[in-house]
């Protein structure tokens, strides 16, 4: 194990503890990633991505993977190629990335003092993939966090709050199950972003990851009544393509934003938080907190004056294999 992945580990094990919780497992291969792209960087593109994929198969076999090969090895090389202009905001992330997590950790059991990380987390170069998310290695379930896309995103002080939106995603896991309907997403991202807020007092849009692709914010309240309609008819329904359009960067055919779920979650959220505090709903299962998004749901429409329905208050809840979150 290299000088930097050992100080990354010792730096979480010393410093992530609390009283009753187990250190969380950290480590690092952000620095490997750096070292290979200057190492390597005279080599054909061919041979240089084959090296790539020997390295990374002896550092952490695993580490990099794909069901296409091809196009594994196509987000290899353009992240090479791309990495010099990155290195600075990357090695930053780098030093400061380990503290952060023991900073976030610590600030996050003022509200969840049991809190333990149930899973390990690893810091490396993620291609471009995500800035978190939890991931399987190797057969095992991690917390990935992409160096290169928090260089990009959160290499500021959104960086805390970006952290504990995750680290919340790991708690509120340990009460709610992952499920196939619509709601189930807008209650999982929609509680994460809402503690994100609570945590960080007059929190901005981008330290709550709410400005990308582009505001979300300032759209979806211009589109109020069609953003919680759209939410109403999909609750819950099991379409992939109105969940992409709600939680990911995919284009809508309306007038909302992309990922404009998330700050109808995190109204619903606030909502439901108005006769629960924030642990309370941390651990409500998905019997109980399906009502409770529904009423939360049906609360705001009603304030708005829409002419729509609000969801069921009780329907069966499809559960689906854990996924990445």
């Amino acid at each position: 194990m290299s000088l930097p992945r050992i100080a990354a580990c010792l730096l979480a094990l010393l410093t992530t503890g609390a009283a009753g919780a187990a250190p969380t497992e950290y480590v690092s291969y952000a620095a490997d990633f750096d070292q290979f792209e200057a190492r390597t960087r005279d080599m054909p593109a061919e041979a240089r991505v084959a090296a790539f994929r020997r390295e990374f198969d002896r550092i952490r076999p695993g580490l990099y993977a794909d069901s296409n090969p091809q196009r594994l090895d196509r987000r290899i090389l353009r992240s090479l190629e791309e990495f010099p202009a990155l290195r600075p905001a990357f090695r930053s992330v780098e030093q400061r990335f380990g503290e952060a997590l023991s900073e976030a950790e610590a600030h996050f059991r003022t509200l969840f003092p049991d809190f333990s990380s149930p899973l390990p987390i690893i810091l490396a170069h993620e291609l471009g993939v995500r800035d978190g998310g939890s991931d399987f290695v190797a057969g095992r379930k991690v917390m990935l966090f992409g160096a290169d896309m928090i260089a990009k995103l959160h290499n500021d002080d959104s960086l805390r709050p970006f952290l504990e939106h995750e680290l919340f995603h790991l708690e509120h896991a340990r009460h709610f199950a992952d499920c196939e309907q619509f709601w189930c997403l807008l209650w999982q991202e929609g509680l994460a972003t809402y503690a994100a807020s609570t945590m960080t007092a007059g929190a901005s849009d981008h330290q709550l990851l709410l400005d990308q692709p582009r505001p979300v914010r300032g759209p979806t309240d211009q589109h109020w009544k069609e953003a919680l309609c759209t939410v109403a008819t999909q609750f819950d329904g099991t379409d992939e393509a109105a969940a992409g359009a709600a939680f990911t960067g995919a284009q809508n055919a309306s007038d909302l934003p992309p990922r404009f779920g998330y700050y109808v979650g995190l109204r619903v959220a606030a909502e439901a938080a108005r006769q629960r505090s924030l642990p309370a709903l941390a651990r409500l299962d998905n019997e109980h907190a399906h009502a409770v998004v529904a009423d939360a749901l049906s609360a705001l429409l009603a304030e708005a004056g829409a002419s729509c329905p609000g969801p069921a208050a009780i329907v069966p809840v499809t559960r689906s294999a854990s996924r990445p979150m």
